[in-house]
């Protein structure tokens, strides 16, 4: 075609780019993804006609395999995008078990030509074609059979009808072509599961939007050839209107799974669509509805339609992983996914909510192991949040694990479960080693399993190989607040303070809230001697963590007029009540005491923490906030106990 000539398709307030490949309505750019365009331009240009369903998927999607679901959801697409017409019509009408047609008045606009109306098709106008009775001679048509697969008719009602047959040649003939295809597009190496959206808020479960996203990922984990983003990356888009392709690009990931669900009754109503980022194309569609009433099944298809669309070649060990059912009992797995929607949240409450959860899919399903793998996970969490003595719940967290290895010795998760158990409570580091080395070797991209095993490294002093794990972990996860927070753990400790300065930043970007950050910002900023920085972000974590802007106002003018130590002197004194406690954070008084230079107070606690086995004694060995105590005889005691000595 001539650049400077212009051909466009007009219906409503639409105009219709074929060679730029651009749809506006009223002038302003409707975005469409290639696929969704690919649809609309071929609908239009069969003129009316239906278009079978085989012929929009052979043409819209050569040489790739696709399901029916696909198409379904790419219509569902442009009717979005379309509307009505002014009649409140759709533009894209089905034609039951055959196919689509378009539905409208189109008009073939050429530069500054007369606008030409190549074809009406509605219900009305099938009907004056069937009884020729009224007919409008500007709607009839007269078939044109061609050798394209894009056959059209058209009707000519101007004088010069056979000049009309020409120039409708070319243009037809420009239009109908394909553009050649380009470099075929790099293979799909990374993707994300996203939170599905709910189709409306009418019996709309929040936890199943995240749940099955979860479960999808965690089967979608066991294939080696591609990196799939862990929930917690992903958890942010929970109950949000995001776009996926925007999503996409905040994940760095080459594809993104995007779905709906809905609960009607005892069925569920599911659309997924797997989407490239890099030009927003559809690759692979399903669509469950009437038929669906089986979650597990659900599962199934979409985790082996996304493998073979990727094109992937699975082991046998893959390929049974991917559609392993790790509970047959659906009330037990409503049970677990609600589990795991709130562990996400790491509060007090939540973490309540998650063991409970997780205590009734077992009683369901005694054989549930990832169920169990979760419950350990869960417990340590209870003890890290203080919403149990950490002795009590780290217990109860080993008992969890164990359950879960005896009844599947092949799943990673409870492996990890496991070596976190041998690292936080019983401090055998030789079997904690042991037992992340065995979960990496069964899912190598599980951010998680690397955070944790860089954790191992840390306490033991391999600061170089603990940063090169955590790293990998941020790498798989980047946008873990729980990860970022641990990658600057891992250089304060290895006593790179600008970089854990630089990183803890960052996450205090991506979430003001996040409290955690904060603790640790004072404390590095304190080992770096920059106490000013130390005590505003001291104030910041008071601030998130409730304390009332009296004491808040008390604490800033005591640094002001009285400095360092007396601060600290006015912080003990408002929590003199919490220490009495049970479930006082024992390591953050002990940090609090040697602040104030009273080490037989800070020892006392440290002793205390000990009896308690407190999950947060692991650090001793690098801590630079207990470097005022180490030419102490007491603390070389101490490290003998938790087996750090020498």
């Amino acid at each position: 075609m001539n650049p400077e000539n212009s051909e466009f398709y007009e219906f409503g307030e639409f105009k219709l780019d074929a060679v730029e490949r651009v749809l506006t309505r009223d002038g302003e750019r409707v975005p469409l993804t290639p696929k969704v365009f690919d649809l609309l331009l071929l609908l239009i240009e069969s003129n009316g006609h239906v278009v079978e369903k085989e012929k929009l998927m052979n043409e819209v999607w050569p040489d790739t395999f696709v399901e029916e679901g696909n198409l379904t959801q790419n219509i569902s697409v442009l009717r979005k995008a379309l509307g009505d017409t002014t009649d409140g019509r759709q533009y894209i009408q089905t034609i039951p078990r055959r196919g689509y047609r378009f539905n409208g008045r189109i008009r073939l606009v050429t530069d500054d030509s007369e606008a030409l109306i190549v074809e009406e098709r509605t219900r009305s106008t099938i009907i004056i074609d069937e009884n020729k009775d009224g007919a409008d001679l500007t709607t009839m048509s007269a078939e044109i059979p061609g050798r394209s697969a894009r056959t059209w008719s058209r009707a000519l009602v101007t004088t010069g009808a056979a000049l009309s047959i020409l120039v409708l040649g070319g243009v037809i003939w420009t239009f109908s072509r394909r553009a050649e295809p380009s470099t075929p597009p790099a293979r799909i190496k990374s993707i994300a599961v996203l939170p599905f959206k709910p189709l409306s808020n009418e019996g709309r479960e929040e936890y199943l939007e995240l749940g099955i996203a979860d479960a999808l990922t965690t089967r979608l984990s066991s294939i080696r050839q591609i990196l799939v983003r862990p929930t917690s990356s992903v958890r942010k888009f929970a109950g949000t209107n995001y776009d996926p392709i925007v999503a996409g690009r905040e994940l760095k990931t080459d594809a993104v799974i995007d779905g709906s669900i809905q609960r009607l009754g005892d069925r569920l109503r599911i659309n997924v669509q797997l989407i490239r980022i890099s030009d927003g194309s559809v690759l692979w569609g399903y669509h469950c509805d009437d038929l669906c009433t089986d979650l597990f099944t659900a599962q199934d298809s979409i985790s082996e339609n996304v493998a073979r669309s990727l094109a992937l070649t699975l082991s046998d060990v893959e390929g049974q992983a991917l559609t392993k059912r790790y509970t047959t009992n659906s009330e037990a797995l409503r049970d677990y996914l609600n589990a795991r929607y709130y562990y996400g949240r790491r509060t007090k409450d939540a973490a309540t909510k998650t063991v409970e959860y997780l205590q009734k899919a077992l009683a369901l399903d005694p054989q549930f192991a990832l169920a169990y793998a979760a419950l350990s996970e869960a417990y340590a969490s209870t003890a890290f949040l203080h919403v149990l003595n950490s002795d009590d719940a780290m217990h109860k967290a080993k008992i969890a694990a164990d359950e879960a290895l005896k009844i599947d010795p092949s799943l990673a998760e409870a492996h990890s479960a496991a070596g976190f158990v041998k690292l936080t409570y019983e401090w055998d580091w030789n079997a904690a080693d042991r037992e992340f080395r065995r979960a990496l070797e069964l899912n190598p991209n599980e951010s998680v399993i690397h955070d944790e095993y860089a954790t191992l490294l840390e306490v033991l002093g391999h600061t170089d190989a603990a940063i090169s794990e955590v790293d990998k972990a941020r790498e798989l996860d980047p946008l873990s607040l729980l990860i970022s927070r641990n990658q600057g753990r891992a250089y304060y400790y290895a006593r790179r303070y600008d970089r854990a300065i630089q990183i803890w930043q960052e996450t205090a970007e991506m979430d003001r809230t996040f409290p955690a950050v904060n603790n640790w910002l004072t404390w590095v900023y304190e080992a770096d001697g920059r106490y000013k920085e130390a005590i505003d972000s001291h104030l910041k974590q008071e601030a998130l963590f409730g304390m009332n802007a009296q004491s808040l106002q008390q604490l800033r003018e005591t640094y002001d007029s009285e400095g360092w130590k007396s601060y600290w002197e006015k912080d003990l004194e408002l929590h003199e009540g919490q220490m009495r406690d049970s479930l006082s954070d024992r390591y953050e008084i002990v940090q609090l005491y040697r602040r104030l230079g009273r080490s037989d107070d800070a020892f006392k606690w440290l002793n205390k923490a000990c009896d308690e086995r407190s999950v947060w004694l692991i650090w001793l060995k690098v801590d630079p906030g207990l470097d005022g105590l180490r030419s102490d005889p007491r603390f070389e005691q101490l490290l003998k106990r938790v087996g750090l000595a020498g």
